[in-house]
């Protein structure tokens, strides 16, 4: 809510570098001999605490070192890099520690009258960074003696307060044509006071804050928003009392008036515990008056609203600051250009604001900078998006390494032409497959080929990639392979149970002697008899053996049947689950009879489907029976493109 501290080495270095060490020196050591002399003063009662008081510090008022915008609030705005503000002030405060039973029971004022006195300096290390020190002083304070209460009397004498350091961090500033000024800093109070005064807490107190303010024509308004981190304490121990102080938001806003005479402000100050204690509002009215070019005087009354510690009942501030002169904006004037926003310093119709090269002179359209082609490439510096690198004219001096009209920054393949669609890669065969993901980048093909073209070398209509004869035309059930007749029995191989022994086709091609029940079909392989298994369960009655070794038999003699599926079936009587367990049984139950007979396991599945796949009515007897069944499924192909 107000500023802090700076060290010794900073003050020296503000007063070398913003104005006449004759000017600074003087007065620095006029306000510095009388604080040294009141550290010394109280240096031996500096850490001691009285009985029947708490260590506290009992001021809650941290004033703004810098004065820019408000003697009592940070506004966000900084001092000037180099800028210093050197102030001395006394401050005067009635009834700031009152102790009250219940809502009207008044049992004394701890502390009546304190008078304080305030050494502060603030200096603008750069555009963005400010510190400050503050260092108060407690001249004279008188209460009531309230010892029977068991309430401690504080020390009435000189006793040093404590010190605050101040940092801030500046991130928005109107001098740099942003919206709002927006700072962020803390305040942090050092535990070298006086405990006996009411002047010291136990550990360093912290007051982090954020900063906005606005200037509106004449009038500048601002809030301070931030909390006081401190130790909790009590000052009489009594739960009747109202005389907690720990942990509190700061909230603060300030409506001040500009210029360069008689200015005036008005601060609104809330503090709201987060814990214990009374929530409290101070209104501070302050006038400033500018005595010579570097030496101002100034004033504050205020009000507070609430009889907690720490908040008077009124309190004055008087007191008188130095600083640097500032700049002069006058046109040749001796000022940085930052310093003096509204100048046209170069003369070139931009004003120092809105110049990027305020010093130099240049167009109105460059942002007040000359003409420039840094990198020779024929686009002026203001015109050249890549000032820095040669590129094209019609990119606006950006590179395109590849010629292919898109520039670098944007060209996924800058070493490559390519094409706007795919962001400057390319598409060699034009099929609107990028190459990066193109199958066959030299040959033009669809999208659902992965940019490959529909090739079939032999005619037969089954595409190369997946024909294991491509050069020779032939049929699908031998993935594009002829089909061919070992035994010239007229029955195709494929087809064929013994293709290595002639026979006639209505016996599969084996001999008569051996008569055929299975035989290979379109989709897998048919069977002439049916598969028996006893009632209710799962195993296979002998007089299926026969028709199961010539199906194992026939797998073994055709590999081409890389996959055979074994499906279960059964009719609707009974439960559907009951009747899907047993369908799965079954299936199984032939696979393991197959294996046994040396057909490879890898090549059987079985899988049962229950009663969800009739192929005859179930309300018959002859068509349940037809729906009990097991059927041979080629399951080779299965999930292959065609």
């Amino acid at each position: 809510m107000t500023e802090a501290p700076s060290p010794a080495g900073t003050q020296a270095r503000a007063s070398r570098r913003a104005g006449p060490k004759s000017s600074l020196l003087p007065l620095t050591r006029q306000l510095t001999c009388p604080l040294t002399l009141a550290v010394l003063l109280t240096g031996a009662s500096a850490f001691a605490q009285p009985q029947g008081l708490p260590e506290v510090e009992l001021e809650r008022l941290v004033l703004n070192p810098s004065g820019q915008g408000s003697l009592l609030l940070g506004t966000g705005e900084l001092l000037p890099e180099g800028s210093y503000r050197l102030s001395l002030l006394g401050h005067y405060e009635n009834d700031p520690l009152v102790l009250y039973r219940g809502e009207d029971d008044k049992l004394g004022s701890v502390v009546k009258h304190r008078v304080t006195g305030h050494l502060a300096v603030a200096y603008g290390l750069s555009e963005r960074v400010e510190v400050a020190l503050q260092v108060p002083v407690v001249l004279l304070q008188k209460g009531d003696d309230l010892t029977a209460l068991g309430v401690g009397k504080p020390r009435e004498g000189v006793s040093l307060g404590t010190p605050y350091l101040t940092l801030r961090f500046g991130l928005l500033s109107e001098r740099n044509d942003n919206p709002v000024d927006l700072a962020v800093g803390v305040h942090a109070g050092l535990p070298l006071g006086s405990a006996e005064a009411l002047s010291r807490e136990n550990s360093i107190r912290a007051v982090p804050s954020v900063m906005v303010g606005k200037r509106f024509g004449f009038l500048r308004a601002a809030l301070d928003a931030g909390v006081s981190l401190r130790p909790s304490a009590t000052f009489s121990g009594n739960t009747d009392v109202d005389d907690e102080l720990g942990n509190e938001l700061n909230l603060g806003g300030v409506l001040a008036t500009t210029g360069e005479g008689l200015r005036g402000e008005l601060n609104v100050v809330g503090r709201i515990p987060f814990k214990d204690g009374l929530a409290t509002v101070e209104a501070l009215a302050g006038a400033r008056l500018p005595l010579t070019e570097t030496l101002e005087g100034f004033a504050m009354v205020g009000v507070g609203f609430q009889r907690s510690p720490g908040t008077p009942l009124f309190r004055g501030l008087l007191g008188v600051a130095y600083g640097s002169v500032p700049p002069k904006c006058v046109a040749g004037g001796k000022h940085k250009p930052e310093q003096c926003p509204d100048l046209d310093d170069d003369s070139d119709g931009v004003v120092n604001r809105a110049d990027s090269c305020p010093l130099q002179g240049g167009r109105v359209d460059a942002q007040g900078c000359p003409l420039k082609d840094s990198d020779k490439d024929g686009v002026l510096d203001a015109d050249d998006r890549c000032p820095t690198v040669p590129g094209e004219a019609a990119l606006q001096g950006c590179p395109d390494s590849d010629k292919d009209g898109i520039e670098d920054a944007a060209d996924k393949c800058p070493q490559a032409a390519g094409v706007a669609q795919f962001q400057g890669c390319p598409d060699v065969d034009k099929d609107g497959i990028e190459d990066s993901v193109d199958k066959c980048p030299a040959e033009a093909g669809p999208k659902d080929r992965q940019g490959c073209p529909v090739k079939d070398a032999d005619k037969d209509g089954i595409l190369d990639e997946q024909d294991k004869c491509p050069t020779e035309a032939g049929i699908p059930e031998l993935k594009g392979c002829p089909a061919k007749d070992s035994d010239n029995d007229t029955v195709a191989d494929h087809l064929d149970n013994c293709p290595t022994e002639a026979g006639p086709a209505d016996n599969q091609g084996c001999p008569a002697k051996n008569k055929q029940v299975v035989s290979i079909g379109q989709t897998g392989i048919n069977i002439k008899d049916t598969v028996y298994f006893d009632t209710g369960k799962a195993t296979i009655q002998k007089r299926s053996f026969p028709l199961l070794d010539q199906v194992a038999n026939l797998l073994k003699s055709h590999p081409e049947i890389e996959k055979l599926r074994i499906e279960g079936h059964t009719d609707n009587a009974g439960k559907p689950a009951a009747n899907l367990t047993l369908s799965q049984r079954r299936a199984e139950a032939v696979r393991d009879y197959l294996i046994k007979k040396g057909v490879a396991s890898q090549r059987l599945d079985a899988k049962g489907f229950g009663q969800e796949r009739p192929i005859a009515d179930n309300k018959t007897a002859k068509g349940r029976a037809t729906n009990r069944r097991v059927d041979f499924v080629n399951a080779t192909n299965e999930g292959t493109q065609q």
